[in-house]
């Protein structure tokens, strides 16, 4: 149950990652950058989260 959390976790901040990157396009141009840059960062983390908490699966399919 724990790895369907995390999973669902590590889906909305990649989603939320790239929302930022169209959403850089939209603000004014001093926050461009740190939006763009959060989005980077965001997307980073989800693909970062399931590698370290959920591991590698030793079930073979």
């Amino acid at each position: 149950m724990s790895n369907i959390v995390i999973a669902v976790v590590a889906i909305a901040l990649f989603v939320f990652g790239i929302f930022c990157f169209g959403l850089a396009f939209q603000v004014p141009e001093a926050w461009r950058f740190l939006t763009f840059f959060g989005g980077i960062v965001a997307c980073t983390v989800a693909l970062f989260i399931p590698m370290n908490f959920i591991g590698r699966s030793n079930r073979s399919w």
